[in-house]
């Protein structure tokens, strides 16, 4: 599957790798599960599940999210902070192909399931916004109607 990175998860990632000192968290480590959640992701589509992924049922679009923790087969050593969250949506093109936008990134360890509905709302913004740049792809619509 077509894996696309919007601009400002990006940025989210790239600035990973600085992490907090004295935080205790290996964050070369954790920018390398994320990785590969990704490889996962673009390997195998719609077809990756639980525990790696699973939908958002309040988002008005396909939008799923990747799990960093707990750990799986792939991040077998995600047990501990931080509990990343990443938000990614599924657009479709004039050819009827679908493809994946990652949108956003976050740590829900301290808001737990709060996390969610402002991030959700700033990753249907930016799916708004990938798709209006890139206009031959449209975001695939769950609820609404839209």
């Amino acid at each position: 599957m077509d894996l696309f990175l919007h601009p400002f998860f990006d940025r989210w990632l790239e600035s990973l790798a600085g992490g907090e000192e004295g935080d205790g968290v290996d964050w070369w480590q954790v920018k390398g599960e994320i990785a590969a959640l990704l490889r996962a992701l673009e390997t195998h589509g719609r077809s990756l599940g639980d525990p790696e992924c699973h939908e958002v049922v309040s988002a008005r679009y396909d939008i799923h999210a990747l799990r960093r923790t707990p750990p799986t087969a792939t991040t077998p050593y995600a047990d501990a902070a931080p509990v990343l969250r990443i938000l990614f949506g599924f657009v479709i093109d004039d050819t009827g192909l679908e493809a994946a936008v990652v949108l956003i990134g976050g740590d829900k360890t301290e808001l737990g399931n709060r996390w969610y509905p402002p991030n959700l709302q700033h990753a249907q913004d930016r799916l708004d916004q990938w798709c209006r740049q890139n206009p031959d792809y449209r975001p695939i619509v769950r609820r609404g109607g839209l």
